[in-house]
């Protein structure tokens, strides 16, 4: 069997002791949680009804300092919560009309391990779903 801290977020095949490909490094693994938490919707954990990205609520909202500023303290507020070794030391988002899509890039420091930093860039689709 494979070893590893934890399984890679996107899923990814393997054929090398298991179904999905494994992170080897703590700090793999929290970017990975990390992209988890932010592009897992509301609902999409029944029993863990709080485990949601707040991104989600503000997608169809004009892309204002207001909304920013309010969207950031969210994303924070849930990284806080349940990525508690991860710190959020900036974000940047942009509009890309053009390919309907909000790009936020978000810039984390891992506390507990040597605080490494790094950045994520989510691109997420700005469409109305029907379902949320």
């Amino acid at each position: 069997m494979a070893k590893g801290v934890n399984i890679r977020f996107p899923f990814k095949e393997t054929n090398t002791g298991g179904v999905f490909d494994t992170l080897k490094t703590t700090d793999s693994a929290l970017r990975s949680d990390l992209i988890s938490l932010l592009t897992t919707r509301r609902g999409q954990r029944p029993m863990r009804s709080t485990l949601y990205s707040p991104i989600y609520d503000y997608i169809m909202e004009p892309l204002d300092e207001y909304t920013k500023q309010e969207l950031s303290k969210e994303i924070e507020e849930k990284v806080s919560e349940f990525i508690p070794q991860i710190t959020i030391t900036n974000m940047y988002f942009t509009e890309r009309e053009e390919e309907n899509l909000l790009t936020i890039e978000i810039v984390f420091r891992i506390d507990s391990f040597f605080g490494i930093e790094d950045s994520i860039i989510l691109n997420i689709p700005r469409e109305h779903d029907a379902a949320s």
